[in-house]
């Protein structure tokens, strides 16, 4: 078959590129193909157990294809032969192509545990069946142990606690859960909410070894402590998904997604890469750093469907800034850019900023909580935002995108104060302690020091 746009991959990178593509190229053909005949939200994954009733509930709509005029194929890639401009299936259909789209996404990554084969270890994997199955798993379960205290691990324990009769653990080989991405005070906050709930938390701690004859039984740790389990779920991360591009010869970088430019274009002509599978560049340092978000990957997906067959967005793909998010039983936790401990690691000059304050005015009001922000900003470089973290009720996750766009325009410490902004009693802080300019403003006072 020919096309004129082909995608590979049905995730959130994959569905962008193609709506993206057919706004842009009205009259060309667009196929995308997908290995899954049912499509999964990967965030949504851990809250299939609880807040959402069925695996079902957790599904990408297949409508946003069709209604776009992209032919959806079923079915898995074997071979890329970029010389032909062909893809070949493993049913041994063929599709000959003008542009390629590579939104291949990651796999779970593992980590080598003696005894991790076992039956009863369960991976995160964006399988509608395999979801399925480990979601009756946990309903049949007791014990439950979670690997990894990121974002997903977190999550998952978190969605677990309020399922009755369950006794949920934590291991986490760092110092805390969340501290990837967070400094300890946030960190440490979130680790709270999860001991209200219930969840135990093993940090600083490996696990030495899965025990039980063909099924698993327990954990033993590294401090010698068994823990019992009926089932553990491994959460430690993803890596880039590139088998399938390397056996084509498409180059890939050293921390191993796929090498693209400021356009998405990797070194193979007419070949372009997004998402996860793809490497992505600090947007402030400019060094390689992983990064797999839907937020990133719908962006990187729009920039390489407006340049396919001529540059409209002009080096539109600067770097990556990270903004991550999470919420924990009432807490809504979020990064944006450069945490402290990040910062001091590079080696930049920095200041900080802190402000606490209601999200509501009067704090009477009903449904108050305290917003915390933290904002990290170059001590030179005309004072230029860094990062920023924030926490409280969930508005903090719309605060969130203003400082993500804060940095990606340079924003500096003294636009802060000069920012306009909107309050209303229900739905923000006072304009008098507004939190992000209260920080600021705060910094600002550190400049002399």
């Amino acid at each position: 078959m020919k096309t004129d746009i082909l995608i590979i991959g049905g995730g959130p990178a994959g569905i962008v590129a193609a709506v993206t593509a057919r706004k842009n190229y009205p009259t060309k053909t667009i196929n995308l193909i997908r290995k899954e005949v049912k499509s999964i939200i990967p965030c949504g994954i851990p809250y299939i157990f609880n807040r959402l009733n069925s695996v079902e509930q957790n599904l990408m709509p297949d409508h946003l294809l069709l209604d776009n005029e992209v032919n959806l194929v079923i079915g898995e890639v074997e071979e890329i032969k970029h010389g032909e401009k062909q893809v070949i299936l493993k049913n041994k259909d063929t599709f000959n192509y003008d542009k390629l789209i590579l939104a291949l996404g990651s796999v779970p990554h593992l980590i080598p545990i003696p005894g991790i084969e076992k039956e009863g270890v369960w991976l995160v994997k964006k399988d509608y069946d395999y979801l399925v199955k480990l979601r009756r798993e946990v309903w049949q379960s007791k014990n439950i142990i979670i690997i990894g205290g990121g974002f997903i691990g977190v999550e998952f324990a978190e969605e677990l606690s309020d399922i009755k009769d369950l006794n949920i653990s934590i291991v986490e080989q760092l110092d805390h859960c969340l501290i990837t991405n967070f400094d300890e005070e946030f960190a440490i906050a979130a680790e709270e909410k999860l001991k209200n709930k219930g969840v135990k938390i093993f940090t600083n701690t490996t696990i030495k070894e899965i025990g039980g004859r063909h099924k698993i039984e327990y954990v033993q740790l590294d401090n010698g402590e068994k823990l019992p389990a009926d089932m553990i779920i491994l959460s430690t991360g993803g890596q880039p998904n590139i088998d399938l591009a390397k056996k084509a010869g498409i180059k890939t970088e050293e921390k191993g997604g796929i090498r693209v430019d400021a356009y998405l274009r990797t070194n193979i002509p007419d070949i372009f890469a997004v998402g996860d599978c793809a490497q992505t560049k600090d947007f402030i340092i400019g060094e390689n750093i992983p990064v797999m978000l839907a937020s990133v990957a719908t962006t990187e997906a729009r920039i390489a469907a407006n340049n396919l067959y001529q540059i409209k967005l002009l080096r539109e793909k600067k770097g990556t800034i990270g903004v991550f998010s999470t919420f924990i039983d009432g807490l809504a936790l979020g990064v944006a850019g450069l945490t402290e401990a990040r910062t001091k690691k590079i080696g930049i000059d920095y200041l900080i900023g802190e402000a606490e304050a209601p999200n509501r005015h009067p704090a009477s009001l009903p449904g108050m909580g305290k917003i915390k922000v933290k904002l990290i900003f170059a001590r030179s470089s005309q004072n230029l935002l860094l990062g920023g973290e924030i926490m409280g009720p969930e508005s903090v996750g719309e605060m969130l995108n203003i400082l993500s766009m804060a940095i990606q325009q340079k924003t500096s410490l003294f636009d802060f104060n000069t920012w306009q902004i909107a309050t209303h009693p229900l739905l923000t802080s006072a304009p008098t302690v507004y939190s992000l300019i209260a920080a600021a403003q705060n910094a600002m006072l550190k400049i002399k020091s």
